[in-house]
């Protein structure tokens, strides 16, 4: 699988510390929905077979429906999406700092920055080590951009910052199984993002985008 890399981030194992999960159960409170095909995929040796759910979307934000908002002065922060993966809780969460934190690793500067911030069991990855600096609230320079966090199993979390006409996005897999994905947009920002959790049994196949008129935007082999 060949996927645009994040300038600011390599793909990152997810929190070391989780065990090993055995069998995914995708049973999330936010995403968008699954369909299954007859027949349940084969699963990786040492798991379970992944059990079909259904999949709620986090209600979405798209920019091109969505209201002009003002210019945040503040960081301005929305859950991507939550849910449930093997029985431990996950989350994305989109932030945008106007300026650098004080906290940040390489101390505060007069300059934006967007994180996505990974929480797996409750214990969440570095909150500044999917991050990248821009200009400003409207700064392009992070959409089209795509990863992966791996879980020590097997099973990921697909993060994406798409371009903007994006609203939704469908993840087929080898299987014939589907996934569907509304973005989140920061209000008063050009930041968007969305999250396709991935069990450890099944194998993503291609990646179609949708502008809010469903039209396709976009389409990759994964």
């Amino acid at each position: 699988m060949s996927l645009p890399s994040l300038p600011r981030a390599k793909r990152i194992t997810v929190i070391a510390a989780v065990a090993a999960l055995a069998g995914l159960a995708l049973s999330t409170s936010a995403i968008a929905s699954t369909a299954g095909t007859t027949g349940a995929p084969a699963a990786r040796p040492g798991t379970a077979p992944a059990a079909a759910a259904a999949v709620v979307a986090v209600a979405p934000q798209a920019a091109a429906a969505a209201p002009a908002a003002a210019k945040p002065s503040g960081p301005v922060s929305r859950t991507v999406g939550k849910g449930v993966l093997d029985g431990r809780s996950w989350s994305v969460t989109l932030t945008y700092y106007p300026t650098e934190p004080a906290n940040y690793p390489t101390g505060p500067a007069h300059r934006g920055l967007v994180c996505l911030n990974t929480v797996v069991g409750g214990q969440a990855a570095d909150p500044y080590g999917d991050c990248a600096t821009v200009s400003g609230p409207t700064d392009s320079s992070l959409s089209g951009m795509y990863g992966e966090h791996t879980l020590p199993d097997g099973a990921s979390i697909f993060v994406a910052q798409p371009k903007a006409a994006v609203a939704s996005a469908t993840m087929t897999f080898t299987d014939g199984r589907t996934t569907t994905a509304k973005t989140v947009t920061l209000p008063g920002t050009a930041f968007t993002a969305y999250v396709v959790p991935v069990p450890a049994a099944l194998h993503m196949s291609s990646l179609d985008e949708y502008d809010a008129q469903h039209h396709v935007v976009g389409h990759q082999a994964l």
